[in-house]
Parts: structure tokens; C-alpha cells; sequence
């Protein structure tokens, strides 16, 4: 929440297609997810050490494993 990260990827990690991509619940590998949060290439502002720690990456990064998997389409009562 601090970091801003919901604005645009959700609370859940979820993404949008107007806003984010979605970044769980199988997320890239950390070395990777912390390059890219270090020196993004898109829209992304970056999060230099100064902004986010070492430490703080890697909790961002666990919680958006932690995300759980989308229910299928099928399951959306909704839509059948």
C-alpha cells in the first residue's frame, strides 16, 4: 500500500488491462521481478534503494506469490 504498487497492479496483485499487468500468483523469478522494479521499462516509475529496500522487494515479491490463482471463468456464476 505505501509504495503505491495498487494504483496501477490492484490490491491483489491483479492487474488491469487500463492500468497494470497482473503480477501473481506466478510471478517472475525474484531476481528478475527486482531488476525490473529497480530499472522498469515501461510506465513504471523506479524504485531505487533509496525508495524501496532490498528487504522490502523481497516482501512485495512474497506477497504477490501469495496471491491466489483467478477462478476460472466457468466458476463466475454470473457468466453462465
Amino acid at each position: 500500500m505505501s509504495y503505491g504498487c495498487y494504483q496501477c497492479h490492484g490490491y491483489e496483485a491483479q492487474g488491469s488491462s487500463a492500468t497494470g499487468p497482473r503480477l501473481g500468483p506466478r510471478a517472475i523469478a525474484f531476481a528478475s521481478f527486482a531488476k525490473y522494479v529497480r530499472e522498469p521499462t515501461g510506465q513504471m516509475p523506479p524504485y531505487t534503494i533509496k525508495v524501496a529496500s532490498d528487504a522490502d522487494i523481497a516482501d512485495i515479491y512474497a506477497f504477490v506469490l501469495a496471491r491466489p490463482a483467478a477462478p476460472p471463468v466457468e466458476s463466475i456464476l454470473l457468466l453462465k
